[in-house]
């Protein structure tokens, strides 16, 4: 997954290789993590990384961590190519580079995809629910949307067609733009039907 975010063009031996090169050298600390899909090593800044009298860096729990990851495929499975033909994907930022760059009181979407479509340009911001969030607590991280300054509708990718049912609903509840659907069906297509609120189809995310 990290290779695929960061380095795809390396082969998989060599970026090992450099991977257990800055582990060793204290650069990079790692660890094992017991995914559901099969075991992860995770890889945090290491001691020859900070500065004298530096503390280590915090480190999140296993629910966030979890989440990062399903963030982290979302982007793997969002940027490969072919998605979504005819629009091309062009770009990606993550939550942190979000956050350096968006003014007070804006909404921080887990990502944002950029594509562009002809001569249209936009963006998705990407939302991924595990389902541990209730209705509640999704109108409010929904209501914020509502001082962005584009109409860019939200991408969210969450775990069951009932569950981007729900998301659907709130949203549109809101009046935020949302497209609903699954990491899974992501995965499984190039083109994943979508329920888009400002239709209120179900519609390949291409046509949106």
């Amino acid at each position: 997954m990290l290779r695929a975010l960061i380095s795809p063009h390396i082969a998989p031996g060599t970026f090992r290789d450099r991977l257990r090169r800055l582990h060793q050298g204290g650069y990079l600390h790692q660890q094992r993590y017991a995914a559901p899909t099969g075991g992860l090593w995770l890889y945090s800044v290491g001691r020859t990384s900070l500065r004298p009298g530096e503390r280590r860096p915090w480190r999140p729990g296993l629910t966030q961590v979890e989440h990062t990851l399903d963030v982290a495929n979302s982007i793997v499975t969002l940027t490969r190519p072919g998605f979504a033909l005819p629009v091309e994907v062009t770009g990606w930022q993550g939550e942190a580079e979000i956050r350096s760059w968006a003014p007070p009181g804006s909404p921080f979407p887990d990502a944002r995809i950029h594509w562009r479509r002809d001569a249209t340009i936009g963006s998705w911001p990407i939302e991924v629910d595990r389902a541990t969030e209730s209705r509640t607590a999704w109108r409010r991280k929904l209501i914020r949307y509502l001082t962005a300054q584009n109409s860019d509708p939200i991408l969210a990718l969450t775990t069951s067609e009932a569950r981007a049912t729900g998301l659907a609903h709130v949203a549109s509840e809101v009046g935020v733009p949302l497209l609903a659907t699954t990491l899974r069906a992501c995965q499984d297509t190039l083109d994943p039907h979508v329920l888009d609120t400002r239709t209120r189809r179900r519609l390949p995310l291409s046509q949106t």
